[in-house]
Order: structure tokens, then sequence, then C-alpha cells
């Protein structure tokens, strides 16, 4: 059966049951533009890493190779208020991945994190000096490339983001909507163009009684149940909704 590759949920609205519309952003679009932000990193901007370049793209073709496979959704509580809202997981989808290249492999498992500890034991592991030498700044580039499309998916469709604190980059989304900036811009081109395909569903008009199975399982207190309703809908996103495209721009910070 073919299933959407699901990169990026967006709940509208997010908080409590009565979820009207549902976007899905595709994994083949936000892998796509990963890639095109590792290939246009300079290989000084934070040393010379030009041995390892082609590894470096490897792993950023193969990084969320296993979201498919992991993708589930959610509905709990958060801390801050309490409130519960509905939300989506890829949890261990970077250890699932296999590279016949320990430098691939050891990149795409520690992609959504920055330790000294875990690095440390990364380039113990790295037979080649070089490679051993420059893992923690390949790393810091695939993470950066990661998260600055992630936010840029963000802001594409919430107008708003929450950054990973570790990142030394800021962004921040012009008057227009569709053109990020970002501080320092790390990229050669002056200002690079994303396309992000994803898929809208109205959930009331398009698929109603699935909507109306999720809203009743979750005030019956069966939200197992609402959630595993819910993925389906959306890993068959395709079948319900045609494919768009939202073109966004990053560039330097004025």
């Amino acid at each position: 059966m073919v299933k959407t590759k699901v990169g990026r949920v967006f709940f509208h609205p997010e908080s409590g049951p009565d979820v009207e519309k549902v976007t899905v952003l595709t994994l083949d679009s936000h892998v796509a533009n990963v890639v095109t932000l590792v290939e246009k990193f300079p290989t000084d901007f934070y040393g010379t890493v030009e041995e390892t370049r082609d590894l470096l793209i490897r792993a950023a073709k193969k990084h969320d190779d296993a979201k498919p496979d992991t993708f589930r959704v959610t509905y709990r509580g958060w801390k801050e208020n309490g409130q519960k809202s509905l939300g989506y997981s890829f949890a261990g989808h970077r250890f699932r991945v296999a590279d016949a290249e320990r430098y691939v492999e050891l990149l795409i498992r520690l992609h959504h994190e920055f330790s000294v500890e875990e690095i440390v034991k990364a380039q113990a592991a790295l037979q080649i000096r070089t490679q051993a030498e420059n893992f923690p700044i390949d790393l810091y580039i695939l993470e950066m490339c990661d998260q600055i499309e992630a936010e840029v998916e963000t802001y594409a469709f919430t107008g708003d983001v929450q950054p990973r604190v570790f990142m030394d980059f800021h962004s921040r989304l012009r008057e227009d909507g569709r053109t990020v900036e970002v501080n320092p811009y790390p990229f050669e081109d002056d200002e690079i163009r994303l396309s992000l395909a994803y898929y809208e569903l109205n959930l009331g008009k398009t698929v109603p009684e699935e909507r109306l199975q999720v809203v009743k399982a979750i005030k019956n207190g069966e939200p197992n149940e609402a959630c595993r309703t819910l993925r389906e809908v959306i890993v068959k996103v395709h079948k319900h909704a045609e494919c768009q495209h939202k073109e966004m721009i990053l560039c330097k910070a004025h």
C-alpha cells in the first residue's frame, strides 16, 4: 500500500479534540531542501571539511530515512498550561538508519543533538584521522541545515518558530510571509529558494467519518484510538488532497 512519507504535520487547531484541518509536509521535500542547503554550505565556513563533504551530503540524503516507520500521532498535555494538544513523533528514527560507511551512520545517529560526550565517542570510533577531526564540523553543518529548513517550514505555515537553543543562528520572517532572514548567513548564494511540497486536508469536508471518530475517541478518554485513526488519515492524505507547493526564500539579515 502506497503511503505518504510524512515530514512535518500542522494541526488546526492544535489544542483540544476538535481538529478541523491538517497540513502535511512531505518528507521528500524536506530532505531535498536539506541536501540543497548542505551542498550550498561553503567548505571553509567553520574550517576545512572538503575531504568529508561527499559523506556529509550522503548523510543529508539519508538522515530521515526511518521517519516513515516511526511516525506516530500523539495527544498529550503540556507542562506549561496542562492543556492537551495533538502532536506527532518520529521517536527513534535516527537510530534506525544503517550505512556501510561508519562516518555517515554516526552523523545520522547524532543529528538531533550536539553533545560533547557523544561527539568524543563518535570520534574515538572513527579510524581515519581526517574523519575524526571533521566530524564535529560536519555534524554541526548537518544539524544547522536541518534546523534552518525546519524553521522555514514552520514559518511558512504558522508564522513563528521555536529555535533550538544550541544552534548558533537566528532567523526572522519578513512581512511578505515568504522570506526568511538568517544571521549569521553561511551560504554562498545571496538567496536560496526552497520549494515546500504539502497537502492540506479539511477533515470535516473530506473525511468527516474519520474526523468524528477522532473527536469521539478523545472525548471518551480513548486518545490512543484517536491517534491511530488520525495517523491513517495522514499517511493516506494523497488519496484525499492534491499536492501543493509553496516557495520560501532564505537570505541574509538586513
